[in-house]
Protein backbone atom coordinates (compact mmCIF):
# COMPACT_ATOMS: atom_id res chain seq x y z
CA UNK A 1 0.00 0.00 0.00
CA UNK A 2 1.39 3.38 -0.96
CA UNK A 3 2.01 6.02 1.68
CA UNK A 4 -0.63 8.26 0.04
CA UNK A 5 -3.30 5.55 0.22
CA UNK A 6 -2.39 4.81 3.84
CA UNK A 7 -2.67 8.50 4.72
CA UNK A 8 -6.06 8.81 3.00
CA UNK A 9 -7.37 5.84 4.96
CA UNK A 10 -6.67 7.68 8.20
CA UNK A 11 -8.33 10.91 7.07
CA UNK A 12 -11.84 12.21 6.55
CA UNK A 13 -12.79 12.61 2.92
CA UNK A 14 -15.58 13.01 0.39
CA UNK A 15 -15.76 11.34 -3.01
CA UNK A 16 -17.65 12.97 -5.87
CA UNK A 17 -18.61 11.05 -9.01
CA UNK A 18 -16.96 12.16 -12.25
CA UNK A 19 -20.42 12.62 -13.83
CA UNK A 20 -21.02 15.48 -11.42
CA UNK A 21 -18.24 17.45 -13.11
CA UNK A 22 -20.29 17.53 -16.32
CA UNK A 23 -23.34 18.82 -14.41
CA UNK A 24 -21.56 21.96 -13.21
CA UNK A 25 -21.83 24.84 -15.69
CA UNK A 26 -18.87 26.91 -16.80
CA UNK A 27 -18.30 30.37 -15.32
CA UNK A 28 -19.87 32.86 -14.91
CA UNK A 29 -22.54 30.47 -13.55
CA UNK A 30 -19.90 28.39 -11.79
CA UNK A 31 -22.19 26.22 -9.68
CA UNK A 32 -25.16 23.93 -9.49
CA UNK A 33 -27.85 23.58 -6.84
CA UNK A 34 -28.59 19.96 -6.06
CA UNK A 35 -31.34 18.73 -3.77
CA UNK A 36 -30.56 16.18 -1.07
CA UNK A 37 -32.74 13.26 -2.11
CA UNK A 38 -31.56 10.53 0.25
CA UNK A 39 -29.07 9.63 2.93
CA UNK A 40 -27.81 6.32 4.21
CA UNK A 41 -24.84 5.25 6.23
CA UNK A 42 -23.00 2.48 7.95
CA UNK A 43 -19.70 1.35 9.37
CA UNK A 44 -16.82 0.44 7.11
CA UNK A 45 -13.89 -1.59 8.29
CA UNK A 46 -10.42 -0.62 7.19
CA UNK A 47 -6.91 -1.56 7.99
CA UNK A 48 -6.85 1.31 10.50
CA UNK A 49 -10.10 0.50 12.28
CA UNK A 50 -13.72 1.20 11.52
CA UNK A 51 -14.96 4.48 10.14
CA UNK A 52 -18.36 6.00 9.42
CA UNK A 53 -19.48 5.95 5.80
CA UNK A 54 -22.29 8.16 4.54
CA UNK A 55 -23.90 8.00 1.13
CA UNK A 56 -25.68 11.19 0.07
CA UNK A 57 -27.96 10.95 -2.95
CA UNK A 58 -28.35 14.35 -4.59
CA UNK A 59 -30.61 15.20 -7.50
CA UNK A 60 -30.87 17.95 -10.08
CA UNK A 61 -33.64 20.47 -9.61
CA UNK A 62 -35.95 22.02 -12.18
CA UNK A 63 -35.85 20.63 -15.73
CA UNK A 64 -32.69 18.57 -15.22
CA UNK A 65 -33.00 14.97 -14.05
CA UNK A 66 -29.53 13.77 -13.01
CA UNK A 67 -28.92 11.95 -9.70
CA UNK A 68 -25.50 11.56 -8.12
CA UNK A 69 -24.06 9.71 -5.15
CA UNK A 70 -21.58 11.54 -2.95
CA UNK A 71 -19.63 9.40 -0.49
CA UNK A 72 -18.31 10.68 2.83
CA UNK A 73 -15.93 8.67 5.01
CA UNK A 74 -15.26 9.97 8.51
CA UNK A 75 -13.21 8.90 11.46
CA UNK A 76 -15.45 8.34 14.52
CA UNK A 77 -14.33 11.59 16.18
CA UNK A 78 -15.12 13.62 13.06
CA UNK A 79 -18.52 11.93 12.74
CA UNK A 80 -19.32 12.87 16.34
CA UNK A 81 -18.19 16.47 15.77
CA UNK A 82 -20.35 16.70 12.62
CA UNK A 83 -23.35 15.25 14.47
CA UNK A 84 -22.89 17.70 17.36
CA UNK A 85 -22.62 20.66 14.98
CA UNK A 86 -25.74 19.58 13.09
CA UNK A 87 -27.71 19.17 16.32
CA UNK A 88 -26.62 22.63 17.56
CA UNK A 89 -27.59 24.24 14.26
CA UNK A 90 -30.92 22.40 14.11
CA UNK A 91 -31.70 23.50 17.67
CA UNK A 92 -30.97 27.10 16.69
CA UNK A 93 -33.14 26.82 13.58
CA UNK A 94 -36.06 25.18 15.37
CA UNK A 95 -35.60 25.18 19.14
CA UNK A 96 -37.03 22.25 21.07
CA UNK A 97 -39.11 23.49 24.00
CA UNK A 98 -38.86 21.59 27.23
CA UNK A 99 -42.08 19.96 28.46
CA UNK A 100 -41.01 20.13 32.10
Amino acid sequence: MSKLVAQRSKTNHMTFPSQLREAIPEPPMGGRVLQLDGLSGGLSPSRFGRHVSLKLLVAETGKLVGKYTILMDLQPEAARALAETLIQLADQAAPIHSKM
